[in-house]
């Protein structure tokens, strides 16, 4: 609830708001961050279909004048891909949250200038957390919300650590992102060896994807810990790669 009620905060949702839900309840992306975040604030909820489907998504955003969309980078493909997108009403549409997955930023752009989304923002988290970990916002520039995830949420903290010593690592280097707080879980159910690897002694959470921080606290997901190509004795991150051919 603590999660729902800051992440709902920091998008500036109200009991004016109507927030469409494509994304499955026992997920914690559909409970918390949609179906908690909008009873925290007295907001309308929209269940646009049993599953996702992306003209029903559409449909409902359209007719119910919804202010609010979230959804995995998918889920935001599959709907400006259809072929009656052109036919929607979307100009209610505010804010959301894309997460999940890496977000491209061509994306990130295509939402926020063919959806209206001009408050679209990106958020990091894991189920582990409860879910969201970091969060952009409208204070932020396009820039930041397309190339970022944002900055640590209240009442938690994150570093990034060398994942050989466990050395916090200063500004702007590589290495594996580490959450703690309020949010973070107490252990896997009947699983303590997969728990002591996952939180350290201190309840730090290793998220095992590698990341960068900035001078300003913005993070940057780079890659996965061991999604990695070692090639003439340099390592090589495929996460990093893509972006630059992408950009």
């Amino acid at each position: 609830m603590n999660n729902a009620y800051l992440v709902a905060r920091t998008l500036g949702i109200t009991a004016e708001d109507r927030v469409c839900v494509p994304l499955p309840f026992y997920h914690c992306f559909g409970m918390v961050l949609t179906n908690l975040l909008a009873m925290c604030m007295g907001a309308t909820l929209v269940l646009s279909s049993a599953t996702f489907d992306a003209e029903a998504t559409l449909t409902a955003v359209s007719e119910e004048q919804c202010t609010v969309l979230h959804g995995v980078p998918t889920m935001f493909i599959a709907e400006l891909e259809h072929p009656r997108f052109a036919e929607f009403d979307l100009s209610s549409l505010r804010t959301g949250i894309m997460a999940g997955a890496p977000c491209p930023v061509d994306l990130m752009r295509a939402v926020i200038e063919r959806m209206n989304m001009t408050d679209m923002q990106i958020g990091y988290g894991l189920t582990e957390a409860s879910p969201l970990c970091t969060l952009t916002s409208s204070l932020d520039s396009v820039e930041r919300r397309v190339t970022t995830i944002g900055r640590v949420l209240p009442h938690q903290e994150v570093k990034i650590v060398d994942p050989a010593t466990g050395r916090t690592l200063p500004r702007g280097s590589q290495g594996e992102l580490c959450v703690r707080g309020y949010h973070v879980m107490v252990r896997y159910d009947n699983r303590p060896e997969a728990t002591a690897e996952a939180i350290d002694e201190k309840r730090w959470l290793h998220t095992g994807d590698l990341a960068m921080m900035d001078e300003q606290g913005y993070v940057s997901i780079t890659g996965r810990l061991k999604d990695v190509v070692i090639r003439g004795g340099e390592n090589l991150y495929p996460r990093e790669i893509e972006e630059f051919i992408h950009g």
